[in-house]
Order: structure tokens, then C-alpha cells, then sequence
């Protein structure tokens, strides 16, 4: 597994350290907030008895990840595109182009994995995400590289570390941890090329 650059190590290490914290507020907030969502949602009448068991045997820690990582992938995927839009650094459409290169079969894959165990996956990136998306929306120049940069590159790949590594260490499901465990190095091959983007001398 790759070292994560030495400047966002220790930030890092802060994000692990309230891990624990943090799966108890998301629970506590995932039940809440989700909870009509939940009741409004009709079954498929396709789904078998044997998927509805194996939903059923989802962890709450397992659920939360799976709606987790399915947005912040989606989101991966468009901010990048918002970028390729809007950047005209070479340096951020390469990024970008990357980003959604590597994500995009990463959402597929997650997209099948809950279709096998009768998950309903969000199908937008939701409030957090969109709101984010909305300011970048607002900026133009080297305003939206340093945004894109700090808040899609840095930030949102952070999250996205902590996400997949509370998987590995909490989670109960073996193939979502397997897909955690794919993730992990994506995810920290894309922070260590933040950290050469914000090295190298912009390029229009």
C-alpha cells in the first residue's frame, strides 16, 4: 500500500482519530435523516428471499458505507467533470480526466455489488456534495483551481480514505471490505498527485 504524501499524512492520521466518533454521529444521523426515505421505499418484487436475507444481513456500519462511498464517488466523477468544464490549467483537466477515468468503474462496480445484495444506492450526490459543487459552480480561473484543487483533490480524497478504511476496520461484509481494500490505493495514488499538482507550476 502506497505512503500517503508527507503533508497530508498527519491530517490523515487527525481523520482516522475521530473515526470512532464519527461512525456513531453518521449512524445516529443516517437513522434519522433516512428513516422516511427508508419506509417510502417499495421492494422490488424481482428480489428474491435469498437477496432480502442477505440485505437483512447488513450492518448498519455496512449500509452507511456503501450510501457513503456511492456519493462521494459520484461526486469524484462531477466535480471532475465541472472541471474539464471550467479550468483551463492543463494540469487540472489531466487531474480531472484521471479522476474520472478511475471512479467511474469504481461506481459501477459499487452500483453491481448493492444490486447483489438488494441495496437501493442514492442516485445523486446528495446536500453536502451539491452545495460544494454549487460554489465551484460560482468561481472561474485560478479562483476554481485552488477551490477544485483543495476541496475535490485534497478534502474530498481524505473523506474518501477515512470512508474505505473505517470499511476495513469495522465492517461485517467481506466483499465490500474487498472493495475498500481496491479503493484504498486508488484513493491514495489520487492524493499523491494533489501533491504534485499543487507543486507544479500551472500550465494554460
Amino acid at each position: 500500500m502506497n505512503l500517503l504524501p508527507k503533508n497530508l499524512a498527519k491530517n490523515f492520521i487527525h481523520l482516522i482519530g475521530i473515526v470512532g466518533v464519527s461512525v456513531a454521529i453518521t449512524i445516529t444521523g443516517y437513522a434519522q435523516i433516512n428513516q422516511r426515505a427508508i419506509a417510502q421505499t417499495k421492494p422490488d418484487i424481482s428480489i428474491t428471499l435469498g437477496t432480502k436475507e442477505i440485505q437483512n444481513s447488513l450492518s448498519e456500519i455496512d449500509r452507511i458505507y456503501m450510501q457513503e462511498a456511492a456519493q462521494a464517488g459520484m461526486a469524484e466523477v462531477e466535480m471532475a467533470k465541472l472541471a474539464l468544464e471550467k479550468s483551463d490549467n492543463e494540469n487540472i483537466k489531466q487531474y480531472a480526466q484521471q479522476m474520472i477515468q478511475d471512479h467511474t468503474p469504481l461506481n459501477q462496480e459499487l452500483m453491481q455489488l448493492a444490486q447483489q445484495k438488494g441495496m437501493t444506492l442514492p442516485t445523486n450526490i446528495g446536500p453536502k456534495y451539491q452545495a460544494l459543487k454549487a460554489q465551484l459552480s460560482e468561481l472561474s480561473g485560478v479562483n476554481f483551481d485552488q477551490a477544485y484543487t483543495n476541496e475535490a483533490g485534497v478534502n474530498g480524497h481524505m473523506e474518501n480514505l477515512v470512508i474505505h478504511t473505517r470499511q476495513l476496520q469495522l465492517g461485517q461484509d467481506p466483499d465490500l471490505q474487498a472493495f475498500a481494500v481496491k479503493n484504498i490505493p486508488v484513493v491514495e495514488a489520487h492524493l499523491q498527485l494533489v501533491d504534485l499538482l499543487l507543486m507544479s507550476p500551472p500550465q494554460q
